[in-house]
């Protein structure tokens, strides 16, 4: 008789850099979400898709939890995760930062009541006493009552097969979600797009990563020759349009050298990127910019 196959919706969930994306990446062995250790990297809900010859597992890396959004922007990404966590998923991952986590602020979950969760403790490989790590796990016990759980270090692989085995181990029994061999329901603009925004968290600091929306206008393939993609950073005020731009163009040099190199490193040919950088002033704040840009509102 064959093995039934499995198939199911995996949230990965949890606050602002906990390390959701690089678990993901770390399940999947391939860079698929952005990584930054600055918060609130992740912006949208990205399907990652782990598949064999009788599961297929999909991961959603959900943007970090906020108990009080200030702005437009929070509240679209507040609104994305728990529709994935409430909604979407068959099994919730729910990560917590053993270095971070106040044990008596646990905060809203929005796991919906009945869905299983695993509690993951990442980052477990850094120096943590065991008295914190205890008290961390009883008080997120109390709020998610968890199948299992893990104390692991995605960024070091540390316990990352024990819970991918445990959650293959818990997918229902489902026909395949998505085409045999698809890593993402996303397109290959969508992750230009977070690309660029990666660099733009690596090489500048403070409020400038979190004013600045990336819009891809044009991604063309060209035959025999590099793809051209052309895209526009939008910031809030003139003074974060020129920090990028930086003394005579000198730093956008180099946010478009390394986007080009790592957009290149991704889709494996050629690229000529261009970048733009536009003013639009407190686009967090206002709805219709949100819409234009993706996000929902």
């Amino acid at each position: 008789m064959a093995t039934p196959h499995k198939a199911g919706f995996v949230a990965l969930a949890g606050r602002p850099n906990v390390g959701k994306s690089t678990l993901m990446n770390a399940l999947l062995k391939f860079k698929l979400s952005i990584v930054s250790h600055k918060p609130q990297t992740t912006r949208h809900k990205i399907l990652g898709i782990l598949e064999g010859e009788d599961f297929q597992a999909c991961f959603l890396d959900t943007p970090g939890l906020i108990d009080e959004p200030s702005d437009g922007l929070q509240k679209s990404l507040r609104v994305e995760s728990t529709r994935a966590i409430r909604d979407d998923a068959d099994l919730v991952v729910y990560m917590v930062d053993a270095v971070e986590a106040n044990p008596e602020k646990v905060g809203n979950t929005f796991v919906r009541p009945g869905t299983p969760v695993l509690l993951v403790i990442n980052k477990c490989d850094r120096d943590v006493a065991e008295t914190k790590l205890a008290a961390i796990e009883k008080s997120y016990s109390v709020a998610l009552n968890p199948e299992k759980v893990f104390r692991i270090s995605a960024l070091k692989g540390q316990g990352v097969e024990e819970l991918k085995a445990e959650i293959l181990s818990r997918l229902p029994e489902s026909e395949p979600f998505y085409d045999k061999g698809q890593l993402s329901d996303r397109w290959e603009r969508f992750f230009a797009t977070e690309i660029v925004r990666e660099q733009v968290f690596d090489l500048y600091h403070d409020e400038i990563p979190h004013a600045v929306a990336v819009v891809v206008e044009t991604f063309r393939e060209n035959q025999g020759r590099p793809d051209d993609v052309f895209a526009t950073l939008y910031v809030e005020r003139d003074g974060q349009k020129g920090i990028i731009i930086g003394k005579g163009g000198k730093d956008l040099h180099r946010l478009t050298e390394r986007s080009q190199a790592m957009l290149e490193a991704f889709l494996g040919r050629e690229v000529n990127l261009e970048l733009w950088i536009k003013v639009r002033k407190d686009w967090r704040k206002d709805p219709r910019s949100l819409k234009e840009f993706g996000y929902t509102t």
